[in-house]
């Protein structure tokens, strides 16, 4: 599409144009018009899609009070032309006038003392001045008036001599040129508008730009949209009028920006930013970006998720969870009825009953499964360290902290559920903290003073009788009450014993990489009763580490009773109630004894040992903890 047109004022001068383009600028169109008419013209021809409009002197000015956003590029008239035009005025009188305004008259009277003639100049500002100028000339005594063409016509019309400065084939060259880079100029402003605008309608963010006095400039969509005005409405006004409390102006006259906050709007809350817009030091403008508050907790939900790819996840469900006991049983369907709510819930049961798996199957049957399984050994860390863990941290705010901070367990958990292992293995301290957080549900890190809102549903577990550490002090009470909204209590193993033959075979198949049905592997009857005899203080999880010794150390296909007892523990002092045992159970070492030797078989590595013992490693440092001098290290 043509965006440049050539008005000649003419048919003189559009032919000149129309040979001095032929076959260079043939992408002008060409057109004539003069004064009035060539506005008409010009307009005409931008609704044509027409950017740049060239011609000459009182007709460019017309075009361009007419359409100002049009750009006009006005033919000048060279030195070349006036001294042509003057050289033949000279031949037709001795004394010149020439009737114009700048800068045609530039140079005139320099020229006619270089051409030996008299040379006056009288100019004139709007068309109705041509004629009194003429006259003024004539009455001065000049022979001949050399103008531009509408002086020409209105001078023949009076009967007054006129050589009229005609544009020669440079100067309407040059003003093609000229018109091209203009042209080409536009078009790169448009595509950049035009990129700006896709940015303003793209964007999430709404945004709201002022100028220097604080009239609006920009109103995006979104802004639109939380404003509930369009952009037509918005531009041009004062934001006063457009956002009554957008405190633009102010930030105008300090060019203090503001951080993000919470502003209400209508019926909804949008976080806003404020900037000042330098230049050069001088604040020229100022924009506000806010958007939706929902839409920011929608995007926080979205970022949070990306959590689980980390690990973050529950892998086991209530179907998991092996056994048809009653005990078993009335457990799963307790657990099942919590799920379907957010309350928080306190699992008590021996170590090795399977807590954990049991606050995975309330996480996957509740309405969190979506969000994210957080876990953490409350026995596992020192206070502080495990205050860190869980509330996390700024940047700086203890010795060895992270540069870039961290965020907390609680915050990871937002969406999902939390799963507070051994809490009562916790410190006072961070008991306290512990309590703000269920009592808030916000966490504030290490070394902050900003709260941050979390979502998060608290499971926690323990094998210790909470209500006796209260009365000992060494639990809080009150956190003790807002743990204890649901009591889950999970059967020991030897409460359960029909559900050991299934439990044994499920874990000799594991151990064995589920190639236990293709070696031969069996239980005899008493492998089985020697099994159901032992009194578990270990429960599931010692179980599950005696099949692995099975595997490890039988050769044949028959798993008899003696190798069972053979590798079955004895009981630790004070586990828990031990039932009747054969002779192959009676533990022929005392507690110190047993760990002792543990600890040296595996080099004083206490997962090692654990694992050997069949407690968890949480469990042994308790009970190395109880001991005169702990071994190991």
């Amino acid at each position: 599409m043509d965006t440049i047109a050539f008005i000649a004022l003419h048919g003189g001068m559009l032919e000149t144009a129309r040979q001095v383009f032929a076959g260079v600028h043939d992408d002008i169109r060409l057109a004539e018009g003069l004064m009035d008419g060539a506005a008409e013209t010009a307009a005409k021809l931008a609704a044509a899609g027409v950017e740049v409009v060239i011609s000459r002197g009182a007709t460019a000015r017309c075009i361009q009070q007419a359409l100002p956003d049009l750009s006009v590029v006005d033919i000048s008239t060279s030195s070349m032309d006036l001294l042509t035009a003057l050289h033949k005025a000279r031949a037709r009188a001795e004394r010149i006038a020439v009737v114009a305004f700048p800068p045609m008259s530039d140079g005139a009277r320099e020229m006619g003392a270089m051409l030996g003639v008299e040379v006056s100049v009288y100019g004139w500002d709007s068309q109705e001045g041509i004629a009194p100028a003429l006259m003024r000339a004539r009455e001065d005594g000049a022979g001949i008036v050399v103008g531009g063409y509408i002086t020409a016509l209105i001078a023949s019309r009076l009967g007054v001599p006129c050589q009229p400065v005609e544009s020669g084939a440079q100067s309407i060259l040059a003003a093609a040129r000229e018109a091209k880079r203009i042209a080409h100029g536009r078009r790169v402003e448009k595509a950049k508008s035009q990129l700006m605008r896709a940015v303003l309608t793209s964007t999430d963010n709404g945004i709201l730009a002022v100028d220097r006095r604080g009239v609006v400039t920009v109103l995006n969509p979104v802004a639109g949209r939380l404003l509930r005005m369009t952009e037509a409405d918005a531009v041009g006004r004062p934001v006063g009028e457009v956002w009554a409390r957008s405190g633009l102006e102010r930030l105008l006259e300090t060019g203090q920006g503001q951080a993000g906050q919470v502003e209400r709007v209508f019926d909804q809350e949008i976080m806003c930013a404020r900037t000042a817009i330098n230049v050069r030091g001088e604040t020229v403008g100022a924009v506000a970006t806010f958007h939706d508050v929902r839409q920011i907790q929608k995007m926080e939900a979205t970022v949070r998720k990306r959590i689980l790819a980390s690990g973050h996840v529950a892998a086991s469900r209530f179907q998991d969870i092996r056994g048809e006991s009653p005990a078993l049983r009335q457990a799963l369907a307790m657990g099942a009825d919590y799920a379907r709510t957010s309350a928080t819930v306190l699992i008590h049961g021996e170590t090795g009953t399977g807590k954990e798996l049991f606050a995975q199957g309330i996480h996957n049957a509740s309405a969190r499964r979506g969000g994210p399984f957080v876990a953490v050994n409350c026995a596992a860390l020192p206070g502080q360290l495990l205050e860190s863990e869980l509330f996390g941290y700024v940047p700086g705010a203890f010795t060895g902290a992270s540069q870039k901070g961290k965020p907390g367990l609680f915050e990871l958990a937002h969406g999902g559920t939390i799963f507070l292992d051994e809490i009562a293995e916790m410190d006072l301290p961070t008991q306290g903290r512990l309590l703000r957080v269920l009592q808030e549900k916000k966490v504030m890190r290490l070394g902050s003073d900003q709260v941050i809102p979390v979502d998060v549903r608290v499971v926690a577990a323990t094998n210790k009788d909470l209500g006796r550490l209260v009365a000992a002090g060494a639990f809080r009470d009150d956190l003790f009450y807002r743990l204890n909204v649901l009591r889950l209590r999970l059967p020991p193993l030897r409460s359960r014993r029909e559900d050991i033959p299934g439990l044994a075979a499920h874990f000799l198949e594991q151990a064995s990489g589920h190639r236990a049905h293709q070696q031969g592997y069996k239980l005899e009857d008493g492998a089985l009763a020697a099994l159901q005899a032992h009194a578990w203080p270990g429960n599931v999880r010692e179980l599950q580490n005696v099949m692995a010794r099975v595997v490890a150390v039988h050769r044949d296909q028959a798993i008899t009773g003696a190798l069972i007892h053979s590798l079955l523990d004895a009981p630790p002092a004070g586990s828990g109630p031990a039932e009747p045992a054969s002779a192959a159970q009676t533990p022929r070492h005392p507690e110190q004894e047993r760990i002792r030797e543990a600890l040296e078989r595996c080099g004083g590595r206490v997962c090692e040992a654990a694992r050997e013992l069949g407690v968890s490693r949480s469990t042994l440092w308790r009970r190395m903890r109880g001991l005169k001098s702990p071994p190991g290290r």
